[in-house]
């Protein structure tokens, strides 16, 4: 189905199968296996009918948030009815395997546009991309309901009571990348007309907490990586640009477990260029970097997640910008070319072309992707982790367009995104009105990797 049409479903009518979506799991989920999907949906309905439309926004991205032409959609957000509420989502860190989701669920289109034809009647009705997810009652009679933006907006606060969930976010303070001004504008935090955020301090929000570099008491990145329940406390943690963890620290066995414990047991790693190494030195044989040397596999079991590295590199490399930025997956590129805003060298909103636009801020360049057995499934065939490029583009470097960011899932649960660009300037002229491609890709990511984990279960 194009990523441009409307995505519509009968299958409460018609009774076709459900879509993939999040659901429970037996893997390393702590014996907390609460993330369900309600009932089984609603039984085949031959009478009168409701025909549900609407669109699903970006946490303070809808109409009426942003001027006109600058919305932000969410494609892919499952969607669906159910006569019980969904059970909670844990609020640590778990494996989420995809599952079939109930009965007539169906997803956003590209545009964030959705249409579904029900029976009339009391229901829950669910919104939901990864671990963001928004349910409320309502009561459908006889006829066309169309959602307004109040209903279909993704939540950017936790607040279970009121039907609204996000992950549970940690942010190793970095010196450049200024990740927080980001997640402040799609909603974590009250934002100046110049983008600038304005306090989202230490437990601002209970879903946020910042880890700052330097030391080892409590509250330092330094701690957070040497105590594994503290980072089990999180969903996604951020290790932003030049976040400078030590060497001695990153080089420690007990450190390297702990990270990849995490990812192992369903947590996501979001690093960007000079804090790659956070990433590449717990798990080397993904990706190859460029500019300068990059970690070796050394005695790097890939299987058991034992070993070091035989040689420490780092990923600091030289700025540069990509003239050529290209959304490579269609999913990514039918999404952002169909958006309105700024960029780099044009601040007036405009209409992007996911094909051809500048990438800003480039402090690495990635040279290979590998792919990387990681173990063997219920059959006893090998399981590859394959990275995946989301954006390329090219460096003074690199020979022509490289990957600019990447994911991939090392443990076959969790997920790491290594991204060579920074999201967000340290000083105040670099901050500006709006979304511009790159931190819409940001944006985009943050979903993907909130969601849950397809392909077979290792054994």
């Amino acid at each position: 189905m194009s990523g441009r049409a409307i995505v519509q479903s009968i299958v409460l009518l018609s009774g076709m199968a459900a879509l993939m979506a999040c659901g429970p799991t037996t893997r390393n989920n702590g014996g907390d296996d609460t993330q369900g999907g309600g009932d089984a949906g609603v039984d085949a309905y031959l009478g009168p009918v409701t025909v549900l439309s609407g669109r699903v926004w970006a946490p303070k991205w809808a109409p009426g948030d942003v001027p006109a032409g600058q919305e932000i959609p969410i494609a892919g957000a499952i969607l669906y009815l159910s006569q019980t509420r969904p059970a909670a989502i844990p609020d640590h860190v778990y494996c989420e395997q995809c599952i079939d989701a109930p009965g007539g669920s169906i997803t956003s289109g590209a545009d964030g546009s959705f249409t579904m034809t029900v029976a009339p009647g009391d229901y829950w009705f669910v919104i939901q991309k990864g671990q963001f997810r928004l349910e409320q009652q309502v009561h459908l009679d006889i006829g066309a309901v169309a959602f307004p933006p109040q209903q279909t907006t993704l939540p950017a606060r936790m607040d279970p009571a009121n039907g609204a969930w996000i992950p549970r976010i940690a942010i190793a303070r970095g010196n450049y990348d200024a990740v927080e001004d980001i997640l402040g504008k799609i909603g974590f935090g009250q934002m100046s007309g110049t983008g600038l955020s304005s306090g989202i301090g230490e437990n601002a929000f209970e879903e946020i907490k910042f880890y700052d570099y330097g030391g080892s008491a409590a509250g330092s990145v330094t701690y957070l990586l040497q105590n594994i329940d503290e980072m089990r406390k999180y969903n996604i943690i951020f290790f932003p640009c030049s976040t400078n963890v030590d060497d001695t620290v990153l080089n420690n066995q007990n450190t390297l477990k702990n990270i990849r414990t995490f990812v192992n047991e369903g947590g996501k790693l979001y690093v960007t260029d000079w804090a790659g190494e956070t990433a590449d030195m717990a798990f080397p044989p993904q990706i190859t970097l460029g500019d300068s040397g990059a970690d070796t596999v050394g005695t790097y079991d890939p299987i058991a997640l034992t070993g070091t590295i035989s040689a420490a590199g780092d990923a600091d490399g030289s700025l540069y910008n990509a003239p050529d930025g290209k959304a490579v997956d269609p999913g990514l590129a039918a999404w952002l070319g169909l958006q309105t805003g700024p960029s780099e060298s044009d601040p007036t909103p405009h209409m992007y072309d996911p094909n051809n636009f500048e990438v800003v801020d480039n402090w690495n360049w990635i040279k290979k992707m590998d792919s990387v057995m990681i173990g063997t499934d219920m059959n006893g065939q090998p399981v590859y982790d394959q990275p995946k490029a989301w954006l390329t583009g090219t460096s003074p470097s690199s020979g022509g367009p490289k990957p600019l960011v990447v994911t991939y899932q090392p443990t076959g649960c969790g997920k790491v995104l290594h991204s060579t660009f920074q999201t967000s300037g340290a000083s105040a002229s670099d901050k500006h009105a709006g979304l511009m491609p790159q931190e819409r890709v940001l944006l985009y990511l943050i979903m993907e990797i909130a969601a849950c984990t397809t392909g077979p279960v290792i054994q």
